[in-house]
């Protein structure tokens, strides 16, 4: 598996660790919806079904807290 480089090191709160568990839950949430559109909604709700904003917000959050300059 390739990785996306180490972005981590942007992160100015990795020490926190209700950071950590609210970026672990997004993750999670992410990979679920993820996974849940690609075994459960058909192509043409692809797009729409899933509540993909509402994904990317938990994940901006996520990163705001954890300090990475994406969750700006």
């Amino acid at each position: 598996m390739q990785t996306t480089g180490d972005a981590w090191r942007y992160c100015d709160n990795l020490d926190n660790p209700e950071a950590i568990k609210q970026l672990v839950q997004a993750v999670l949430t992410a990979h679920a919806t993820i996974e849940h559109a690609r075994r459960d909604v058909s192509p043409e709700d692809f797009a729409s079904a899933p509540d993909w904003a509402g994904v990317q917000d938990e994940l901006r959050d996520a990163l705001r807290a954890v300090g990475h300059p994406a969750g700006q």
